[in-house]
């Protein structure tokens, strides 16, 4: 990753960005950027965790004819739901801010949740019916993420800025696939592993451990969406 000048991270304030951004940050300069609706959650765990962590954040409020006219440029390879044409518009947006501000990488926590268990439904699935059941609901995911929700982030960031995907990593998909359920949801906590791992590397408690929230409904951007003739 040296050598490629500041590499951004599309940041919520949550586990995941905050790993990435924490193990990137040993190797390059590392900025954050967030992109939140009026009264969203996501600007304000942002901001205490990129002060808890010694890290540079770019936090842009967005308005209902900014996403409208981003979404006027949506052009994904299957119809979108609403939740694709907000998560699309979020990156759009965060990306285009890196993008202006002379950053050329950034990086993305997908498949962490699929991966480690983040999912309430996959706490649902273990309690109801047994840990196979769970990871096969888990394993489901991962396969259509390639076939969805990485081509609409890839999509998102085109043009901008090259998107990566540090979970994508052979080594962590296979690491993650050979983890005991009890690895991953343990007592009712989500993505317990990697919650711990964060620890270790050095992310601040109160960040480790901040409950998982979906970043369409964390950052007010769906609202916004839904309310665009987009």
């Amino acid at each position: 990753m040296g050598g490629e000048g500041k590499v951004a991270v599309a940041f919520s304030g949550g586990l995941d960005s905050s790993i990435i951004a924490k193990s990137a940050m040993n190797h390059t300069d590392v900025v954050a950027y967030t992109a939140y609706s009026r009264h969203s959650e996501d600007v304000i765990r942002a901001r205490v965790a990129t002060e808890a962590m010694g890290l540079p954040l770019v936090a842009r409020e967005l308005t209902r004819d900014e996403v409208g006219a981003a979404l006027s440029a949506l052009d994904l390879p299957f119809p979108p739901s609403l939740m694709d044409r907000s998560l699309w518009c979020l990156y759009r947006l965060v990306s285009r801010e890196a993008h202006r501000s002379g950053a050329r990488v950034m990086l993305l926590g997908q498949l962490a949740d699929e991966l480690f268990g983040g999912y309430a439904k996959y706490a649902e699935a273990l309690k109801l019916r047994g840990g196979p059941a769970a990871d096969l609901m888990m394993n489901s995911d991962i396969r259509e993420y390639s076939s969805r929700g990485r081509v609409r982030d890839v999509a998102a960031c085109g043009g901008l800025v090259e998107p990566r995907f540090p979970f994508e990593a052979r080594e962590i998909c296979e690491f993650a696939t050979s983890l005991p359920i009890a690895f991953k949801i343990r007592d009712g906590e989500r993505k317990a592993v990697l919650r711990r791992a964060a620890l270790i590397l050095g992310v601040p408690d109160k960040v480790a451990n901040t409950p998982k929230k979906a970043a369409q409904y964390s950052s007010g951007v769906q609202k916004l969406v839904a309310g665009s003739r987009f």
